[in-house]
């Protein structure tokens, strides 16, 4: 599956999570059949990327906190997943999103610039750690890379939704789609085909089950071995 390029820079986003002004945030959409209640919920991502522990508690602690938070976005990224194509609240969708790439490198440089130092200088150091770390390091860059694209998706998925909802079907009940040479063709009310939606879904998925396996090895391997060192 080949996904477009990233449709904003970063200079035209702020990587703080501040959306006062931003008219497609406060959009909420609801599927036709549940239209009254609520959206699904997202879970909160706050403190999401913050900064690790401080040295009292210990770099295992510290980086079982880091992971943590890595764990709550992607649940959030996965709520995101199963409310597609429309029950979604945007407010919730663009934080997720931007909270992505910040979090993720601040956590990445935890772990590059401490944890794995002192993992190399440990007596306790197998043969075999400083290839393991070397991987963990190429994981680092390819789930960043993913993040900013995915961050950028989820974006202008909103973004279109909004868009979209303001446009007036020329026939009552039949949503226009763009056919063949130009023509607008109908398209009954209710179709499910969204290759957007399922596009998103496949992009999002990917990266969340990526994270959590990568999360998991951390989890099982570093932190024991950091807390064995003390």
């Amino acid at each position: 599956m080949t996904f477009q390029p990233r449709s904003q820079s970063e200079a035209e986003f702020s990587a703080e999570v501040s959306y006062q002004g931003v008219a497609s945030a406060v959009v909420v959409f609801h599927p036709a059949a549940t239209r009254g209640e609520l959206p699904r919920s997202v879970p909160s991502v706050d403190g999401f990327g913050a900064a690790p522990l401080g040295a009292g508690s210990g770099v295992a602690a510290a980086l079982s906190h880091q992971l943590a938070a890595q764990r709550r976005l992607c649940d959030a990224l996965e709520a995101i997943a199963d409310g597609l194509p429309d029950d979604l609240d945007a407010q919730q969708t663009l934080h997720v999103a931007r909270s992505i790439g910040p979090g993720i490198r601040r956590a990445h440089r935890f772990e590059e610039d401490t944890v794995f130092p002192v993992l190399k200088t440990s007596r306790d150091a197998s043969p075999e750690l400083s290839g393991t770390l070397q991987r963990l390091h190429f994981e680092h860059w390819e789930d960043e890379s993913f993040g900013d694209e995915l961050a950028d998706k989820l974006i202008d998925y909103v973004r279109t939704r909004a868009a979209a909802k303001h446009c007036k079907a020329s026939q009552a009940g039949f949503p226009r789609r763009m056919g063949s040479f130009g023509i607008v063709a109908a398209e009954p009310a209710g179709s499910s085909a969204n290759p957007a939606a399922e596009a998103l879904g496949y992009m999002l998925r990917g990266f969340f089950e990526g994270l959590r396996r990568h999360i998991a090895f951390e989890e099982e391997h570093l932190v024991p071995l950091l807390a064995k060192i003390g």
